[in-house]
């Protein structure tokens, strides 16, 4: 019953614990301690068991009696004598897989051991490269004073014992889960499987002593190469800073995907995108809300799935001109940044719809391309200091220099946003910038 209860206490285990982990700031001095022990265990070897598994039996024969032809050929090239060669060569290649076997198993003696302590030496590493001192650590491996109830539960975990025999567990003081809550936050094991052509895949498994709760990493690569890649995701997972949570840069808004459609693998038209949005109530993005909301990933309240780079994504923007526009991310270095009119680019774009509000940054954005399509060709200061808000908001596909049209001549920008919305005010133009576009400034 003891074994039964120490399992079920230990067997999943650490999200809740996270959240202490979580609310871990850098300037807190909170460590939180490690059992020593961390047993790493053998699993199957997969690629011998994709060997053996995709063979049968008159597979093997017919190979092995393939490599005795083999020799038994080259012999005779040579002038020896076959008959009298065939039973030492068949005793010798079955001697050789016997070797290889033995090799194998002795190789692999102590690397439990060998993994553990790199483990440990590795995650020490980190600390000394990255300059972080002891008052600063997270975590630390620490005995603490509570041995029998740990060396049990690592029993547990190993499942060693001879088959039909169950595992005995030493005299556990009832005070003795007060004490490992005291001392000791977390126990480990690992594992390791060997996957094939020199690629291993190494586990760590982490067990919160205070909630059960369970974190498992994982990482796969040379026996080397897996071992670092597993002892720096524990090392960030502890270490790094914990920011704020994400939060919708445009909060309030609902999103709908396109449709999905075998037949239109190639995407839709800007107007059937539109259509297929007005009909369910929605509307057709702007290229900074879908953006925005992709940076939130599709787990995230008020995220969307990530935009494919040098797609084509219809959107609401208007520029230039009064034309339909798609966003097209990854050419943010091209004229005009990656929103570009349907007539420059493809004509089957992909498509999200979008419900709520238009937000105040988008609407800023909207018209004072307005003011740009209006005054761009008629009246060069208006258009210098339109253009010179534009770049101090660091609108897309602005350079740092401002070409008047009629001439192709290039134009200074006024000294700040400031002096270009005081010009603006006098002539009859008054924007307002919103609020959290202004702070840069």
């Amino acid at each position: 019953m003891v074994g039964i209860a120490l399992q079920s206490t230990f067997a999943h285990a650490l999200d809740e614990f996270l959240f202490m982990i979580e609310d871990l700031k850098p300037n807190q001095k909170s460590t939180l301690n490690i059992w020593p022990v961390i047993p790493f265990f053998p699993l199957g070897d997969f690629d011998q068991y994709g060997k053996t598994i995709s063979q049968d039996r008159d597979q093997v024969r017919k190979e092995f009696w393939d490599e005795l032809m083999e020799a038994l050929f080259l012999l005779a090239s040579q002038g020896a004598a076959v008959e009298l060669m065939m039973e030492p060569l068949v005793n010798a290649l079955m001697l050789f897989d016997q070797v290889h076997d033995l090799h194998k198993a002795k190789d692999v003696i102590n690397i439990d051991r060998s993994l553990e302590s790199q483990f440990k030496a590795r995650l020490d590493q980190l600390f000394v490269t990255y300059d972080i001192r002891d008052q600063q650590r997270r975590i630390q491996f620490s005995a603490g004073s509570s041995s029998n109830f740990l060396e049990a539960y690592i029993r547990l975990l190993s499942n060693r014992q001879p088959l039909g025999k169950s595992i005995t567990l030493p005299e556990i003081d009832p005070k003795m889960g007060k004490v490992v809550a005291n001392d000791i936050d977390f126990v480990s094991y690992g594992t390791f499987s060997n996957l094939g052509r020199g690629i291993f895949q190494l586990t760590f498994h982490l067990t919160g002593t205070k909630t059960g709760i369970s974190r498992s990493f994982i990482a796969r690569g040379s026996l080397i190469d897996a071992l670092d890649d597993l002892v720096k995701q524990v090392f960030d997972f502890f270490q790094k800073n914990i920011y704020p949570d994400w939060e919708p840069p445009h909060p309030g808004l609902t999103w709908l995907p396109m449709p999905a459609n075998p037949n239109k693998s190639n995407g839709y038209t800007w107007s059937e995108a539109n259509s297929y949005c007005q009909l369910r109530g929605f509307r057709i993005p702007y290229a900074r809300e879908l953006l925005m909301a992709e940076s939130g990933g599709a787990y995230k309240p008020g995220g969307i799935t990530g935009l494919t780079p040098s797609g084509s994504y219809v959107v609401a923007d208007q520029r230039q001109s009064t034309d339909h526009y798609v966003l097209i991310p990854g050419i943010e270095n091209s004229t005009n940044g990656p929103i570009q009119a349907i007539g420059v680019a493809t004509q089957k774009s992909q498509f999200w719809c979008v419900k709520g509000k238009v937000p105040a940054d988008i609407l800023f954005y909207e018209k004072l391309w307005s003011h740009i399509r209006t005054y761009r060709s008629r009246d060069r200061e208006i258009y210098r200091a339109l253009e010179t808000i534009r770049y101090e908001v660091g609108d897309f596909g602005i350079g740092g220099l401002i070409y008047w049209a009629p001439t192709q001549s290039a134009l200074p920008r006024m000294d700040s946003i400031d002096s270009a919305l005081l010009y603006l005010k006098a002539r009859g133009i008054e924007l307002k910038v919103p609020s959290q576009l202004m702070r840069a400034f």
